[in-house]
C-alpha cells in the first residue's frame, strides 16, 4: 500500500523541495548570478564606479561598468600666459566611462562556478572627458584696450579595446564580493574636439588666440591647433591605455 502524504504537509514538502534546490548547484555551492558591484578613486580625480555582472555559464559572465568623474576645479590646468596681458578663467573637468566585459573563469584548482576565482576577459571602453573654461584677458600695460570673453570647451573620448585579468572573491556565504583587476591594457582611438568662442579683436584679441592655440597644442597632444572665431578643431590619434583597480560588492 503506498503512503498518503497528508495535505496539510504539501507545502512544507514542497518549500524544502525549492529551498534545496535554491541553496546549492551541481557541485553543491550556492549559486550566486548576480553581483553588484563599487569602486571609488580618492587621488586628485575623483571617478565613483559602478557595476552590473550576470552569470550566464558556470564558466562565464558579462558585466558592465559606468564611472562618473566628479566635477574637478583645477586651478593651474592650461594657464595662459602673454606678455601685458592677465588672463583668468574658471575651469571645470568631468567625465563619463562605459565600459562592457566579459569573463571567463579558468581556475580548475577551485571546483566553484562562476562568479569565483581567477579570470581571463576582453573588454570596450568608451569615455568622454570634458574641460571647459570661460577665460577673461585684459590687457594690463599702459595702451590697454579693454577686455574680452571667451568659452572654451575641450572634449577627449576614447574608443578602446583590450584584454583583462584579474580575481574575484566571494566571501560572507558567498554574499561579499571583491573584484581586483591586475592586467587590463588597451588600444584606444582618441578624438580630440577643441571648441572656442572667441569673441573680439586687435591686439588683445590675436595674444588671446595665439596663447590659446600655443598652450593647447602644447599640453594636449603635442599637435598644432588652428582656432577661428567661433571654430572648433577636430584631432584623432592612436594610443595604448591601461584599466586596474578594485571593486567591492554584493552578490546574490
Amino acid at each position: 500500500m503506498r503512503p498518503v502524504v497528508p495535505l496539510f504537509a504539501l507545502p512544507l514538502l514542497l518549500g524544502a523541495v525549492l529551498q534545496a534546490e535554491a541553496q546549492t548547484d551541481s557541485v553543491g555551492f550556492i549559486p550566486r548570478k548576480n553581483l553588484i558591484k563599487v569602486g571609488f578613486t580618492s587621488t586628485w580625480v575623483k571617478v565613483a564606479t559602478l557595476n552590473y555582472e550576470r552569470v550566464l555559464h558556470p564558466d562565464w559572465s558579462v558585466a558592465l561598468t559606468v564611472s562618473y568623474m566628479l566635477p574637478v576645479f583645477p586651478s593651474g590646468l592650461f594657464d595662459l600666459n602673454a606678455e601685458n596681458i592677465e588672463f583668468n578663467a574658471d575651469r571645470k573637468i568631468t567625465g563619463m566611462y562605459f565600459t562592457p566585459e566579459v569573463k571567463w573563469f579558468v581556475e580548475r584548482s577551485d571546483r566553484r562556478p562562476a562568479p569565483r576565482g581567477l579570470y581571463v576577459g576582453a573588454y570596450l571602453r568608451y569615455s568622454d572627458t570634458r574641460y571647459t573654461a570661460s577665460i577673461t584677458a585684459e590687457r594690463t600695460g599702459p595702451n590697454a584696450d579693454g577686455m574680452i570673453q571667451t568659452d572654451l570647451q575641450i572634449d577627449l573620448s576614447e574608443l578602446g579595446v583590450g584584454p583583462s585579468l584579474g580575481y574575484q572573491f566571494l566571501a560572507i556565504k558567498d554574499r561579499l564580493a571583491i573584484d581586483a583587476i591586475f592586467f587590463a591594457p588597451r588600444w584606444s582611438l582618441y578624438k580630440l574636439r577643441v571648441q572656442a568662442d572667441l569673441q573680439g579683436e586687435g591686439e588683445l584679441y590675436d595674444a588671446l588666440e595665439e596663447a590659446l592655440e600655443n598652450i593647447l597644442g602644447r599640453q594636449l597632444l603635442n599637435t598644432s591647433i588652428d582656432l577661428s572665431n567661433s571654430g572648433s578643431t577636430t584631432i584623432d590619434r592612436n594610443s595604448l591605455g591601461y584599466r586596474f583597480g578594485i571593486k567591492v560588492g554584493y552578490a546574490f
